[in-house]
């Protein structure tokens, strides 16, 4: 019981014209739908954050939520790629000829002093000495001295030509390791001399020997680059696990949780930031173009709070989402998300149009939240967009199942057409297979959450939905049952009604389900007391005849609060009951005002007393149905109803109404009501034609019997 009061209680608030028209509470819902979205969303939008050191155990399972670069494999690769780099040297041919004037000079210098006769020993050795290469043996040079001048030439050119053979050629470090076992063998495979000169030559070739290969710094770092180019990035791809639960970190580990941007100290705040800009930026163009919507289409404080929570419902829908796809590792189960579910549940309960801007919102965050993938905004944006416009007409609810099958259809054509778009189609069969399936799931799971989803709204927020108004048209809802029962005119009235009511609301660009639906139960106040009224009474005698205009005045007015009780009482929605509250307006009851005036003696009688007590219609259904009920009546009292004579009483109705203020608070035209007098000509041709005059069957029957 107290839940249900305060349902009730909510109810009334959220009906009541300062909550729906308030422009503080509006500010406040566009906020609270930016701060909540933002709320929920900004955890998927933002990659999980992990603060870890090396050698603890992962509590979690951990993959990559991006594609990304390996840093740590890539430069391993390179590193070792670079170690393959030999050192790059040039030869320097500088080097063989030094070498060769060092010989050139130390043989010439031995040539001449032992051509000296004149020079002492001592000075002969101190002066070859001083001219030989670092590194030739005490000896060498005596043997030298031993040598005849001509000996000592051929000395000199076996020299050169060693050197000139073994620096001509490349010539490094390494192998002045083996420089005494080179010129050995150059001098046993080339030369013929006795042991003494062999021991000369090669003390003094090797003397002079040195690296002619230069080592090229430069050259080789740049080699290495080069090496390092060519080796291609080691990939961390997306879903590829990182670290396992309970598995050790690792630097290894560390490094690649670095990579894919899950590891740090500190949120990211840069992208939060970057993201509640986005979410702001959002509201604000969606609240612009809600604001500036035509008047007839304006949502009231209560259609925009739906509207927000239809926003929260597909945010927490994408989370879920978001959250199945990081578990299992891949963003195929996105595929499957009903993501038209937004935009079918704004069609019905609002209007398509507006469900085609909503569809960019959802499909944006949708790819948003999954590492900005355009793949998925443009697959999102397909199925919002058919989703939409699929269930712009509702006749049933096989409608949503027909949409359903259509969005699945556009979906598999949307997969189709990315894999097609891909200038490298690395995925493999199964998983295009695997998308086309989910794809073709996804329109068939959006139209059951739909057709679940839609009752939570009306009953919630008694929202009068196509569905549920087509519903409430069923001949055996308890209160048109009632009608047919006990006020049987009233019923046919009221059919009659709904049909001139649905006409007029096509042409003019209302509801026309809502208008028809309507009518049917615009006087079911009039169940109370149906023999008060006239379409009721089976016979000449009329109540009213009896009692005093005044009383008559009352019974007949109160059908109006009688049938707004009822409709409560049965839990029909306000839009049906705001039609049941204003169609007669504040109109007057002509009839017994002029028989209360021909019965007051005293000048008493005032025209306000005999009005109804209103409201005046303030929607253009409303409208519509005040004009129908009156143009009906009328038109069925009428002895002869000709077209012109039928013409001529709608426009006075018309004409009536608008001199007596009744339509002053709706948004009905003077172009929409001369457009709705054709519709009605339309209509009441087909229901009040003219008729042939059938003969009396029991007279023929007499004549032809004789």
């Amino acid at each position: 019981m107290f839940f249900s009061r305060w349902g009730q209680t909510i109810r009334e608030y959220l009906d009541d014209a300062r909550f729906r028209e308030n422009s503080r509470i509006r500010l406040i819902i566009y906020l609270a739908l930016g701060v909540v979205m933002f709320a929920i969303l900004v955890g998927s939008i933002l990659p999980p954050r992990y603060h870890f050191t090396i050698g603890q155990t992962s509590p979690v399972t951990i993959r990559s939520p991006i594609t990304t670069v390996d840093s740590a494999a890539t430069q391993a690769a390179k590193e070792a790629a670079e170690q393959k780099v030999p050192k790059q040297y040039e030869q320097s041919t500088q080097v063989e000829t030094d070498a060769v004037n060092q010989v050139d000079t130390f043989f010439a210098t031995a040539a001449q002093v032992v051509s000296s006769k004149s020079m002492p020993t001592s000075q002969k050795l101190d002066t070859l000495s001083s001219s030989a290469p670092k590194g030739v043996s005490q000896s060498t040079l005596q043997a030298l001295l031993t040598e005849s001048p001509a000996q000592i030439n051929t000395l000199q050119k076996d020299a050169d030509r060693i050197v000139n053979d073994l620096l001509g050629a490349p010539f490094y470090q390494e192998s002045m390791q083996q420089a005494g076992l080179l010129v050995d063998r150059q001098l046993l495979d080339n030369f013929d001399l006795d042991k003494a000169s062999r021991l000369i030559v090669q003390n003094v070739v090797v003397s002079v020997l040195k690296p002619n290969m230069v080592y090229q710094a430069a050259a080789t770092q740049r080699a290495k680059q080069q090496a390092a180019a060519t080796v291609p990035d080691v990939m961390i791809h997306q879903g590829d696990l990182i670290v396992s639960k309970y598995g050790i970190i690792t630097a290894s580990v560390l490094s690649r949780l670095q990579d894919v941007g899950v590891y740090a100290q500190h949120p990211n705040f840069g992208v939060a930031i970057g993201f509640a800009a986005f979410i702001a930026l959002s509201i604000g163009l969606l609240a612009a173009y809600v604001e500036r919507r035509s008047p007839r289409r304006r949502l009231d404080n209560l259609m925009l709070s739906i509207l927000g929570l239809v926003f929260v419902l597909m945010s927490i829908l994408i989370v879920l989402t978001k959250w199945v796809a990081n578990t299992a590792g891949t963003t195929s189960v996105a595929y499957v998300l009903p993501i038209s579910l937004g935009a079918m549940l704004i069609t019905v309960m609002m209007d398509s149009s507006l469900a085609v801007v909503a569809s960019f919102y959802f499909s944006f965050l949708l790819g948003a939240s999954l590492s900005f993938n355009y793949d998925f905004v443009f697959y999102g944006f397909v199925a919002s967009l058919v989703g939409a416009y699929s269930v712009a007409k509702v006749t049933s609810r096989g409608t949503f199942m027909r949409a359903g099958f259509f969005v699945s259809l556009m979906n598999v054509g949307a997969v189709i057409t990315l894999h097609l778009l891909q200038t490298n189609r690395s995925e493999d069969f199964h998983s295009f297979s695997l998308h086309i399936g989910l794809a073709a799931l996804n329109g068939i799971i959006a139209a059951i959450l739909a057709m679940g989803v839609l009752p939570f709204f009306e009953t919630a927020f008694g929202l009068l939905t196509p569905i549920r108004l087509l519903e409430l048209s069923n001949p055996n809802n308890p209160l048109l049952r009632q009608v047919l029962m006990e006020a049987p005119g009233t019923y046919h009235h009221s059919l009659i009604v709904g049909n001139l009511a649905e006409a007029a609301a096509e042409i003019v660009g209302a509801d026309p389900v809502l208008c028809r639906v309507g009518a049917y139960y615009h006087d079911v106040g009039k169940t109370k007391r149906p023999a008060f009224f006239v379409e009721n009474q089976m016979t000449k005698e009329n109540p009213h005849d009896k009692i005093a205009p005044s009383l008559s005045h009352l019974i007949i007015t109160s059908h109006v609060s009688d049938g707004l009780e009822m409709q409560k009482k049965a839990g029909l929605p306000k839009p049906i009951q705001d039609i049941c509250a204003t169609h007669h307006g504040t109109t007057i009851l002509w009839y017994f005002f002029n028989k209360a005036k021909e019965l007051d003696k005293n000048g008493t009688v005032k025209v306000d007393d005999f009005r109804y007590p209103g409201p005046k219609p303030k929607t253009r259904e409303c409208a519509i149905l005040m004009i129908c009920d009156a143009v009906e009546a009328a038109v069925r009292s009428m002895a002869r109803p000709t077209p012109n004579r039928v013409e001529g009483v709608i426009r006075k109705i018309i004409r009536d109404r608008l001199q007596d203020g009744q339509l002053d608070e709706c948004d009905l035209t003077l172009q929409d009501l001369d457009v709705m007098i054709g519709a009605f000509m339309k209509t009441l041709k087909g229901v009040y034609h003219s008729r042939i005059e059938y003969p009396d069957i029991d007279k023929l029957r007499k004549e032809v019997a004789k």
